[in-house]
């Protein structure tokens, strides 16, 4: 029952706005005082309006590069290249790409760190993965094999990541803490719109499957030129250790007992994302099958979602970055925001008529957008301290959604598979999912009474 209006989806979402899976792609006592206070004498200066505006800029366009592809665009592809297989085949695709960015990305993030031009460490990579990215959506849209298409998205998702990436890690760098709950804020709401955008702009070059993919390349390289140009990129000074092989790997790993609190972050956003992994995945076909709905019976309440999700993730993201660096405290908003994720799971899976399933539908959204927010807030507070090591510590970051991305779906499946088709029991396991991100926050020691302490030593100084 569940896959039996499987072939109308492509052809609705395309038609009347994006699937409901788009959210998943958005698609967050002190230690020693020294270490709350951590590089307040060096702190960099604020950001200005018009540096963060090419930010956003960038980040909105590069998002949608990154993303509409996996919500959208190669579910059409695939579709048309083989419509008998297209259920394995979109699988494969993106849990290859996934896989391999798992690697890519601490391996990229290393390398800025050693990088010495004179454009600087973060410029390089974040303009390089964009030709990257370019590259690999070109070879898409040429594709006319599944292997060539795996190919070509993998080379996508790799480039786009390396310089979705360098944008975090540049933020990283030059982001002071006074600023990090609204920029963040901002930022959040910009990987909510990002994606719907893209997908209305490629529903647009459906019957044209090269525009499909060209057109979000296109405008994610033009719409990053002006941060390229603004980039107040720091080179780096100093004596650089003998390169060794060993210094790649060193991006894949660090001390979680000696750098607790940045453990227990990375933590709670892995089980968030598996979370994510689980909800979103069927969340079409519950739909539809439950409630006995075609295609175009369900794509007006998916573009209902849709819109409504974005309001409210939107909400979420700006009010919870601003909220958390006025009360001084991210700790609350996260376990907070994880709970919602939870019940809404519940919501969802246990529905037993549209409203209802409407309603936990936006409850996750303002979830997401209050978790996605606090949480990269909380990230950059909690960064292990070594100097010029940003770019590793936020690609390790990273794999706290790389990994369920990838391996996600696949345990959802078998899920599903263990409890007959049950579609109830994938959501409580997501539920299960968010509830112990919601724990894994508990044990941060970075919290309110540490803010303060900056802030007053701050004052002080």
């Amino acid at each position: 029952m569940s896959n039996r209006h499987y072939p109308e989806i492509a052809e609705a979402s395309g038609q009347t706005g994006p699937p409901l899976s788009l959210q998943a792609n958005i698609a967050l006592g002190s230690e020693e005082v020294s270490e709350a206070v951590r590089g307040f004498e060096t702190d960099p200066p604020k950001m200005r309006a018009r540096e963060l505006l090419a930010l956003f800029l960038a980040q909105l366009t590069v998002f949608m590069a990154l993303v509409v592809p996996m919500a959208f665009s190669l579910a059409i592809k695939i579709g048309v290249m083989d419509p008998e297989n297209k259920d394995t085949l979109l699988a494969v695709a993106i849990g290859t790409a996934g896989t391999v960015v798992l690697f890519t990305n601490p391996i990229t993030g290393v390398l800025s760190d050693r990088t010495r031009s004179r454009l600087g460490r973060r410029r390089p990579w974040f303009f390089g993965g964009l030709i990257v990215g370019t590259v690999g959506s070109v070879i898409i849209g040429l594709s006319a094999s599944p292997l060539v298409l795996i190919a070509g998205w993998t080379v996508a998702l790799a480039g786009y990541s390396m310089s979705n990436q360098a944008i975090l890690t540049y933020l990283g760098d030059r982001l002071p803490e006074s600023q990090r709950g609204k920029v963040m804020g901002v930022s959040g709401a910009i990987t909510q719109v990002g994606p719907i955008l893209g997908i209305v702009l490629a529903g647009v070059f459906t019957s044209h499957l090269l525009l499909m993919f060209l057109i979000p390349a296109g405008i994610a390289l033009l719409g990053s030129l002006w941060f390229t140009v603004a980039m107040k990129d720091t080179k780096f000074e100093g004596e650089l250790p003998a390169f060794r092989l060993a210094s790649l790997t060193r991006g894949f790993y660090f001390n979680p007992r000696k750098h607790s609190n940045f453990a227990w972050v990375i933590l709670s956003k892995a089980f968030i994302f598996v979370y994510l992994a689980f909800t979103a995945l069927y969340a079409l076909y519950l739909l539809m099958s439950r409630f006995e709905l075609d295609a175009p019976s369900a794509a007006p309440l998916i573009s209902i979602i849709s819109l409504g999700g974005i309001v409210l993730g939107i909400v979420g993201a700006i009010g919870g970055g601003i909220l958390s660096d006025k009360l001084h405290s991210r700790k609350p908003f996260l376990i907070i925001s994880a709970v919602l994720l939870a019940a809404s799971a519940v919501i969802v899976g246990t529905s037993a008529d549209v409203a209802v399933f409407i309603v936990g539908s936006l409850l996750s959204s303002l979830g997401i957008g209050i978790y996605g927010s606090v949480d990269q807030a909380l990230a950059l507070d909690t960064l292990p301290s070594q100097e010029n090591e940003n770019g590793r510590y936020l690609s390790i970051f990273g794999l706290a959604n790389a990994i369920p991305q990838a391996v996600g779906p696949f345990l959802a499946a078998l899920v599903l598979s263990l409890a007959g088709g049950d579609y109830t029991w994938v959501y409580f396991v997501g539920a299960g999912a968010a509830v112990l991100g919601a724990l894994a926050i508990i044990p941060i020691s970075v919290g309110r009474r540490a803010l303060l302490s900056t802030t007053s030593v701050r004052a002080i100084s």
